[in-house]
């Protein structure tokens, strides 16, 4: 039988997955990404599944604690709201610094070429020579636009033989790179929507996922008490009260007799007046 329980957790590992290659390879090719954007995208998924996980739980919670006192429940009434709302801003400002990465524009650029002098001005020949050999170029804006060997008897271009710089294919893997991690932030996005319209405080499809004798925690047991009906309780707990007589179909209730103001002695019935 599906369960959006078990896919919710499968497509959240799928994305972690997919965000740790990229987080990789953006360090591999020395792209102009920050490691901390990379790095939220990451945890971002994971994070997404464990929230979704126990907001079923923060939400019953906060139910309870609503008829608890005020300095008592206030962070367990708000916990839902928060943790949501937390996520859906993280989600939106990586989105959109992914984007910026994603579309081309003189930003783009000028992240491009100042990220190259800076591996030229540090002389990491290593990661400039790892670039140039991954897409067989030199330089950045031309051949011998800051290429590497920075010195020496000949170029890059006469070395290897490349008559083609590294701007083009270096600026597509950056692109790239940002669109699949804004793929992830948006389908992790998508996923905390369809989970708050389809979750619900009796969810079962979500609650199937913790172990049989999984409870929810309450705030105050007199307040979560007054959150249901006697039959529901009876129903919650497993338990349902039946009735003391058994009663045939059409059976009428025997009829308990009416006491008298005084005893009627026997053989002398009563006068009228």
């Amino acid at each position: 039988m599906f369960n959006p329980g078990v896919f919710y957790m499968l497509a959240s590992v799928v994305l972690f997955a997919v965000a740790v290659v990229v987080h990789f390879h953006t360090a591999h090719l020395s792209l102009p990404l920050s490691p901390f954007i990379t790095v939220l995208a990451v945890v971002l998924p994971i994070a997404a599944f464990i929230n979704a996980y126990i907001y079923p739980n923060l939400l019953r919670n906060s139910h309870a604690c609503a008829l608890a006192p005020l300095d008592h429940s206030a962070l367990e009434r708000l916990a839902p709201v928060l943790l949501q709302g937390l996520q859906a801003v993280v989600s939106s400002v990586l989105a959109t610094l992914l984007f910026e990465g994603l579309v081309p524009s003189p930003a783009l650029d000028y992240l491009l070429d100042y990220e190259w002098g800076r591996l030229y001005d540090a002389r990491d020949g290593e990661s400039i020579r790892l670039v140039q050999d991954t897409y067989r170029c030199c330089g950045l804006r031309a051949v011998d636009d800051r290429a590497y060997p920075f010195e020496g008897a000949q170029t890059c271009a006469e070395m290897y033989g490349r008559a083609t710089s590294c701007e083009v294919p270096w600026k597509s893997a950056m692109q790239v790179t940002s669109g699949v991690d804004f793929g992830v932030v948006v389908v992790v996005g998508l996923m905390q929507i369809i989970g708050l319209l389809m979750m619900r405080e009796r969810t079962k499809w979500w609650t199937a996922l913790r172990t049989r004798d999984w409870k929810q925690p309450y705030c105050d047991d007199t307040a979560s008490q007054s959150l249901l009906n006697p039959d529901e309780e009876q129903e919650a707990n497993g338990t349902v009260e039946a009735p003391s007589q058994a009663q045939g179909y059409g059976a009428l209730q025997e009829r308990q007799p009416t006491p008298t103001g005084r005893p009627v002695e026997e053989g002398n019935p009563p006068s009228g007046r």
